[in-house]
């Protein structure tokens, strides 16, 4: 096929006088060869030469009715095409794709699907028919034109209800087979636009279908095509989405229970219209900003709660919620942005989704919840500076940094957001453990990295970045665990705490060590537990209690967090001395954790000597050491206490 910057054109006008021109030639030289092999014949000449010229003449016949064809695949293709300007005047000469023998293909399928095998047959005979030939329609998709072609001359009532007609068959390939479909019209859609008939068809698929049942078809047909970013916004849009967002408050089922499960899609055209646009960000973020035209007044956030609010009420509740999540997903780039690089324009979408998800809390649909994990680990930075009480605490969430804001290294939030649209987000996932612990991975490793790049910077230039990055997350851990104990309950949250504790610190040993490696997240365990005390009142007596009960070990959460802080520090390569040699460890090399002295500890202890003891002996040397550096020691103390989260607690109650 000729490259689409290259000019490719034909006029069907002429050569249909070509073909007529051609077919007078080819009849004289018929009739020529004939009228003197009969004479010759008469004197007993045999003259092979006039069979070759007969030879010429049926060769002629033959072009005449290939070029008959394609002057008719050309008219038929080419409808809608504007004449061009030609040095003598109006020409019929249109653009078109060099590859006309791909096109006739296309037009053979086109007629054999659209005037046969959806006309004439039916049951499983006919679904064997659709199947057999779908792979070539699949095919088409190598050659997006002749792809285009297909569409253009396929049926529009067909076309439009393809999904239903081959569920209908009872086919059991009906997804693989509509998958092809699909496929060739992602490829049509995609082309650039040299078969002028299909103008038609895409401007037919933008269209409202004019019902529900309608929409659903198009809509079926559209999912698995991979649209370009215009067609999926638009189509979903005047589909379903426009007159959703105008009056959602009815009945939006629309697929019947044999499509439905022969291809897996939702029944409610709603949930299908957010499946189109799910997988391109873009096409998700342009539907919801034009969604409803000038007509519909509410913004954007307004927009996103009436999907909710009709998700909680319809029948269909989790189909649209389902689909609504993993649409909102795609609109802030989760999944294809890193984390503390996200684009403006998908940090703005996902500040909305926040707002309006947030403000269901717990309420929020229980399918749509993975959606919201995945978004909040995506947008760690800016769900972690949302925890901040130490500036702007009187701020509103939103694009601009807030007056007075003190950026902190490694934290490059594209957005701001206030501590309780914070907290009303973490509600929304907190109340599932395991949804809670992907969440807590990621703000495990992030709380890693960010103090150990504030250690290295405050090495060189101390500004006290490591003492404001550990008061940050032990905000982060304060409103997160608030966030739990509101949803759960306080029993409930601080089981699964203790578990986690268990799990992730006090059973660790020498060959696992926290705050590196594998065992990063058991950083960030401690540090919602040393806030838990100023969290839970009543409860805080009784918290250590019953870690000790369920480890057989005294815990002291505190006195952990501080050599974790100090281990930080250390390996960050903050200023101070070389530690003693038996606070080196021989299978790092470095400074020696709490929990490798604790393990130690642990297997020295003996009937003359517990092992409470032998750790006291093994820390006289460690505080020492640390008070013998006031520096280091000094911030390993501050830093260590900012991490509680009282202030949490306090200032939500005032700013949340």
């Amino acid at each position: 096929m000729a490259s689409t910057d290259e000019f490719c054109g034909i006029d069907p006008e002429e050569m249909g006088r070509l073909a007529s021109s051609l077919r007078g030639a080819a009849d004289r030289l018929t009739a020529f060869s004939r009228e003197f092999d009969g004479r010759l014949r008469q004197y007993g000449i045999n003259a092979p030469e006039l069979r070759e010229i007969a030879d010429i003449a049926d060769w002629g016949g033959e072009q005449v009715s290939m070029l008959n064809r394609r002057v008719g695949l050309i008219n038929e293709l080419g409808a809608g095409a504007p004449e061009l300007n030609s040095v003598g005047g109006s020409s019929s000469l249109v653009r078109f794709p060099a590859d006309l023998e791909a096109l006739e293909t296309a037009r053979g399928l086109a007629t054999m699907y659209g005037k046969d095998v959806f006309v004439n047959f039916e049951g499983d005979f006919q679904a064997e028919l659709i199947h057999e030939h779908a792979d070539e329609v699949a095919a088409l998709a190598k050659n997006p034109q002749a792809a285009a072609a297909f569409y253009a001359l396929l049926s529009p009532k067909i076309r439009d209800t393809l999904p239903g007609l081959i569920a209908a068959t009872g086919s059991k390939t009906a997804r693989q087979d509509l998958a092809a479909f699909s496929k060739a019209l992602g490829a049509a859609l995609r082309a650039p636009a040299l078969v002028p008939a299909f103008a038609r068809v895409k401007a037919d698929l933008t269209k409202p279908a004019g019902s529900k049942a309608a929409a659903w078809q198009r809509l079926a047909l559209l999912k698995g095509a991979g649209a370009p970013t215009d067609v999926r916004s638009a189509t979903a849009r005047s589909l379903v989405l426009d007159d959703f967002v105008k009056n959602p408050r009815q009945d939006w089922r629309a697929g019947v229970p044999a499509e439905t499960k022969a291809y897996g899609l939702p029944s409610d055209v709603v949930a299908l219209g957010l499946e189109v646009l799910t997988g391109d960000g873009a096409a998700v973020r342009d539907a919801f900003a034009e969604m409803g035209g000038t007509e519909v007044k509410p913004a954007q956030v307004e927009k996103m709660k009436r999907f909710l609010d009709y998700a909680k009420g319809a029948g269909t509740g989790d189909e649209v919620a389902d689909a609504f999540g993993r649409a909102m997903e795609a609109g802030t780039e989760a999944k294809t942005e890193k984390p503390g690089q996200h684009s403006p324009e998908a940090g703005a979408f996902a500040l909305d989704v926040m707002r309006a998800t947030g403000s269901f809390g717990d309420g929020l649909p229980a399918v749509a919840r993975d959606s919201m994990v995945a978004i909040a680990t995506s947008y760690i930075h800016e769900v972690t500076s949302g925890a901040r009480f130490d500036k702007a605490v009187d701020r509103t969430s939103g694009m601009k940094t807030p007056e007075n804001w003190t950026a902190l290294p490694g934290v490059t939030p594209v957005f701001y957001l206030s501590p309780g649209d914070t907290h009303r987000f973490l509600k929304t996932f907190v109340g599932d453990e395991r949804l809670t612990g992907d969440f807590d991975a990621a703000a495990a490793r992030f709380r890693y990295d960010t103090l150990t790049a504030a250690g290295r910077l405050d090495a060189k230039s101390d500004e006290n970045r490591f003492e404001r990055i550990s008061k940050m997350f032990g905000d982060l851990a304060g409103i997160e665990f608030k966030a739990a104990l509101d949803v759960r309950g306080e029993r409930d949250a601080t089981d699964d705490l203790i578990r986690d504790i268990t799990k992730n610190t006090l059973s660790l040993g020498i060959d696992r060590l926290p705050v590196v490696g594998g065992a990063v997240e058991a950083g960030w365990e401690l540090t919602k537990a040393y806030g838990v005390s100023t969290l839970l009142d009543n409860w805080a007596d009784s918290f250590e209690t019953r870690v000790e009960k369920a480890t057989g070990v005294r815990s002291d959460f505190v006195l952990r967090q501080k050599y974790d802080m100090a281990h930080i520090l250390h390996e960050a390569g903050y200023p101070a001395s070389d530690p003693p040699v038996d606070l080196v460890s021989k299978s790092t090399g470095g400074l020696k954790t709490y929990d490798e002295l604790l393990a130690e500890a642990k297997g020295e202890a003996s009937d003359d000597k517990t092992w409470e003891q032998a750790l006291r002996e093994k820390l006289i040397p460690y505080e020492r050491w640390m008070d013998a550096n006031d520096s280091l020691d000094t911030k390993v103390e501050d830093s260590s206490r900012f991490q509680t989260s009282e202030q949490a607690k306090e200032s939500l109650g005032i700013w949340g």
